[in-house]
């Protein structure tokens, strides 16, 4: 299997798995439930319980082969930068060859999971949670939804960029 899809496949198992732990009812769950009014009502068990789980793989898989590769890999900016450029696939021609000396001596730079998750996190305090304050300022949410929910994908991001970041392969 190639190894950009078997890590994106890997992260993408993140959400999914802390997920479950985290809205658990003896960890997040219940406190959640009371939070939106909903402490009588049962949990989601069945088919709405698959399709939930399904739905968020799909999603973190979207996320982790479009999105957080190209946050956590700075090396990504250099293939951006060169997008459309007909002979950078090219071997043996010019361009082919410095991008190819870059990334040989350049490509490895910052590629750890410290880093990545870094970056990750910074994804989830910066985009995901003011995403999800406006959501609750609007519908109206507690500020315990907020957290909780803000708090989940902050972990999930900086754990998914850890793995991209350190496991990606990058190259011509």
């Amino acid at each position: 299997m190639d190894q950009k899809l078997m890590v994106n496949l890997i992260a993408a198992l993140v959400p999914v798995v802390i997920g479950g732990i985290w809205y658990a009812p003896f960890v997040f769950g219940n406190i959640l439930k009371k939070a939106n009014g909903n402490a009588d009502k049962p949990a989601q068990s069945g088919g709405r319980m698959a399709l939930g789980l399904l739905v968020t793989y799909a999603g973190s898989y979207y996320i982790a082969s479009h999105v957080l590769g190209s946050i956590v890999i700075h090396q990504h900016g250099l293939h951006g930068m060169l997008a459309g450029q007909k002979d950078v696939d090219t071997p043996g021609t010019e361009l082919y060859g410095h991008v190819k000396w870059l990334i040989d001596n350049f490509g490895t730079n910052y590629r750890t999971f410290k880093h990545g998750a870094l970056h990750g996190s910074f994804t989830g305090v910066y985009l995901v949670f003011p995403i999800l304050l406006i959501i609750a300022l609007f519908e109206p949410k507690s500020w315990i939804w907020v957290a909780v929910h803000s708090v989940y994908w902050i972990i999930c991001l900086a754990i998914m960029g850890g793995i991209i970041c350190q496991y990606m392969p990058i190259g011509l």
